[in-house]
């Protein structure tokens, strides 16, 4: 199946201020988050991005809260699955889409716990394995074991974007191959 951007929404879980140096490959996440998000609002596709505990861990990164489409929905979670918090799966069915789109860390606890469950609610998900880590490669790669195993679409952030443009020629597809392709 491929990702369409009128079915989509884009979740970037937890990549917040404390959270973020302790990644094995922060730059990658922070890349890969931005690039979503900024493609996110050139066409469109709701957000969500939740932050854990943010008193204790600090808010999202600027690099997030300046790439976010000014309507993102931001949500505070103690869950280590946002699905498993007050609210949030309320945010989650108001957007009316059924492909949700994940980023974030840390892939083998939030993000993995969150896709496990929206698969199992009977959403598609997709873990953009380049816009995700964990603390340790060893972690990073146990998770993208479990979540295929779970039939969970592992994808990349350059895959999400041109699945989400469908054509070239547009004035959006212009926009986000000079902006936003390495």
């Amino acid at each position: 199946m491929l990702i369409n951007k009128t079915n989509s929404c884009l979740l970037i879980i937890d990549v917040q201020e404390r959270l973020i140096s302790a990644m094995d490959s922060p730059r990658n996440v922070i890349d890969g988050c931005s690039r979503l998000l900024k493609g996110a609002k050139i066409l469109n596709v709701p957000v969500i991005i939740t932050e854990q505990y943010p008193k204790g861990l600090g808010n999202s990164i600027f690099e997030i809260k300046d790439s976010a489409p000014d309507k993102a929905v931001f949500f505070h979670k103690t869950s280590l699955s946002a699905l498993r918090e007050d609210g949030f799966m309320e945010k989650m069915t108001s957007t009316g889409k059924k492909q949700i789109i994940i980023g974030g860390i840390e892939e083998h606890v939030c993000v993995l716990q969150t896709a496990v469950d929206l698969k199992e609610k009977g959403f598609d998900v997709f873990v953009v394995t380049d816009a995700c880590d964990s603390r340790t490669r060893q972690n990073k790669t146990g998770a993208e074991i479990r979540l295929r195993q779970e039939g969970i679409f592992l994808v990349t952030t350059e895959m999400v974007l041109f699945e989400w443009l469908e054509k070239a020629g547009s004035p959006e597809f212009k926009e986000i191959q000079n902006r936003l392709i390495r």
